[in-house]
């Protein structure tokens, strides 16, 4: 008897909390940190390569690209699964034509900024690192 007491005593505690604010159930974090803009930069321009990155719940991978001359400035974080597919398909990136292609349709291609492809909100941060918001859609 007492056992039930105490789960139920402790459902309403749990749903009264939750309603006031005091409790935020998150299923990720915000924010990410990649790193230090310079040497990212440096690593995609020298492999000619975005940077794959895996989620942590590995639901939402994405490529890390840097486009231009300025470390501070020309990133984009693109959704590396397939529009076509979101779920069997992904974004394979092609180094000789610098786009993706998409895997499950080879006709569909973007360029590498990931423009006509779901990317999220990039910044460099004032100690110069690169931080993704996975739950901000970038819109130019």
């Amino acid at each position: 008897m007492f056992s039930l007491v105490f789960g139920v005593g402790l459902l309403f505690a749990i749903v009264k909390l939750s309603g006031s604010g005091e409790i935020q159930f998150k299923l990720g974090d915000d924010v990410f940190e990649v790193g230090n803009a310079e040497v990212f930069a440096e690593k995609i321009r020298s492999d000619r390569s975005p940077i794959a990155w895996a989620s942590l719940s590995g639901s939402r991978p994405i490529y890390v690209q840097h486009i231009g001359e300025d470390p501070l400035m020309g990133w984009f974080a693109i959704d590396a699964r397939s529009p076509s597919d979101l779920v069997s398909c992904s974004l394979q990136w092609d180094i000789d034509r610098q786009i993706f292609v998409d895997e499950c349709n080879d006709t569909n291609t973007y360029p590498a900024n990931g423009e006509g492809l779901t990317r999220f909100d990039v910044i460099v941060n004032v100690a110069g690192i690169v931080q993704i918001d996975l739950n901000k859609i970038f819109s130019p």
